[in-house]
């Protein structure tokens, strides 16, 4: 394993693997733990329950009263998004692991402690989590989804509001450095009620990333570039200093990265 700052200045994250390294592999070049036939966690649980965002309008990309924005948030402009549902919560281990059992999944790229069931499942990359979404009947949320259900229609900075982020509202940067089971924070929810949208994991999209994209983006039901290299991450992590809790901010990632700290919830 070995950490790089993905995005230049983004946030450290511990890869497993790269889009360019091939083979999913340990820095000694061994095959990656919880490989294949090694994975010993059971489940039969069943996937997460959600909550309804309704059809509406909302304003997608930095807040006027926002001072931390970058350039990949801006400029702000108008989405409208139909009626769609998103995970409460995000995916756990046990959830993740009954998908295994069930052979639609295969196994994370780490080995994980089988008693951390209500943890969020990390150490998988982006076709595994699409996969997962798949076999329970949804599909990751669109990057203008997430951002929608993580901060509602007010404009707000956070998904709790605008008050800057602490330890009783995100697990982020120096609040024990270690992932906690899912929606542990209440304080933290969005407007429609989901949990852990900023903090904890970092969570996976389903666009394609392009830091211009806002520019040219459709007004109605974006759904990202039609093609590129790397995809959007967003929420931040346990890993994370408090810029990336905010709703707006975006990420990305090679689509072969697996690591604890990045995640993801399903939507429909």
């Amino acid at each position: 394993m070995f950490t790089l700052l993905d995005c230049g200045s983004r946030h450290p994250i511990s890869l497993q693997s790269t889009s360019d390294g091939g083979a999913d592999l340990t820095s000694d070049g061994s095959a990656a733990l919880g490989a294949p036939g090694t994975f010993g966690c059971t489940s039969n649980a069943p996937p997460g329950d959600m909550i309804a965002v309704p059809a509406a309008q909302f304003a997608m990309g930095c807040s006027p009263m926002d001072t931390q924005c970058r350039d990949d948030e801006k400029p702000l402009h108008a989405v409208t998004l139909q009626a769609f549902q998103i995970d409460r919560t995000e995916v756990t281990q046990d959830q993740y692991a009954a998908c295994v059992e069930a052979t639609a999944c295969s196994a994370p790229k780490c080995d994980w402690d089988c008693t951390k069931t209500a943890y969020p499942a990390g150490c998988l990359d982006w076709a595994q989590a699409k996969a997962y979404c798949a076999w329970a009947g949804k599909r990751l949320p669109t990057e203008a989804e997430w951002e929608m259900a993580a901060r509602g229609t007010d404009g707000r900075v956070y998904p709790w509001g605008d008050a800057p982020p602490d330890c009783t509202l995100a697990n982020m940067a120096a609040c024990g450095g270690q992932p906690g089971p899912v929606g542990m924070m209440p304080a933290g929810a969005s407007p429609y009620g989901a949990l852990d949208m900023a903090g904890n994991v970092v969570e996976m999209v389903a666009d394609w990333f392009d830091p211009s994209y806002y520019s040219t983006s459709p007004a109605t039901d974006p759904t990202g570039p039609a093609t590129g290299t790397k995809y959007g991450g967003r929420g931040g992590g346990y890993m994370s200093e408090p810029i990336w809790e905010r709703a707006s901010s975006r990420d990305w990632y090679n689509t072969g990265d697996s690591s604890q700290p990045l995640g993801f919830r399903c939507a429909r």
